[in-house]
């Protein structure tokens, strides 16, 4: 009687599965906000050994406007679950139009901590640009110049929209649709810098990168990624304030996905 119950009830779940509707989604058209990846940098100047230092910093930057063709390069995610989803539901998404959209005013802040014991430093920051940034950051710092590495996390708020439809069951009615809506997805950004200062005249060159982590549909996908260059040159005031100014390349991974701008910020040490 077991076994008679067990192979009804396997065969109830198979029946269920194979039974079940294929239900297709196809986006034609996907549109996504996107900003530089975010900056980071050192001391900007000498730091003495032992020493740390609080610095709060504003910018204003200023990237062209600029839609970035981007159909090529997405996909869907592949994950384990897919399998088993495929038996019951088959679901896929194909795009016809794909975008990212970027360019123009974005205002960023930052606090960051900076402690230098003899050449070696180690800090970290918190701040938000189109999203909160948080790095850990760690190099070397000694009279003229300094370098290092960071890597941090970055949740990107984003705003998308995007049409298509979806055809469910073996008559394949079509339901069209269209969404529009705020998203944060988070994404690692790692990157590099350097800089070189002579009294209280600085430069600075800071290369980074992150690749977002769009959600659509139920369906997560695989987007280009974004690497943006800073190169920058301040002025420190005084003991407490500096300003900069500077260019910025964004290089999204697409043809024609080149974009400039330029930024201005000050900042205040502690």
């Amino acid at each position: 009687m077991k076994i008679r119950h067990a192979a009804s009830f396997v065969f109830c779940i198979l029946f269920a599965l194979f039974s079940t509707g294929c239900v297709t989604t196809n986006i034609h058209k996907f549109r996504m906000s996107v900003s530089e990846s975010p900056e980071v940098h050192g001391a900007n100047t000498k730091q003495e050994p032992h020493s740390g230092a609080w610095r709060f910093s504003g910018n204003v930057n200023y990237n062209f406007d600029k839609n970035v063709n981007i159909t090529e390069n997405t996909s869907e995610l592949k994950d384990l679950d897919e399998f088993m989803n495929d038996l019951a539901v088959l679901k896929r998404t194909k795009f016809q139009s794909a975008e990212y959209k970027m360019g123009g005013v974005d205002f960023s802040g930052k606090v960051d901590y900076l402690y230098k014991a003899r050449g070696f430093v180690i800090g970290g920051g918190l701040g938000y640009n189109d999203g909160i940034i948080s790095h850990l950051t760690i190099g070397a710092n000694f009279s003229h110049f300094e370098f290092g590495s960071f890597i941090g996390v970055y949740g990107l708020h984003s705003d998308i929209e995007y049409w298509g439809e979806t055809s469910e069951g073996s008559d394949g009615v079509s339901v069209t649709f269209k969404d529009h809506n705020d998203q944060t997805n988070v994404s690692v950004f790692a990157g590099m810098y350097a800089g070189l200062y002579f009294d209280k005249l600085f430069f600075n060159l800071s290369v980074s990168s992150y690749r977002p982590n769009p959600e659509m549909e139920g369906t997560d996908l695989s987007v280009p990624g974004i690497a943006t260059v800073y190169l920058t040159t301040g002025y420190r005031l005084n003991r407490w304030f500096e300003v900069s100014v500077g260019g910025i390349a964004t290089y999204i991974d697409a043809p024609n996905g080149y974009n400039g701008g330029v930024t201005s910020g000050i900042s205040l040490y502690l």
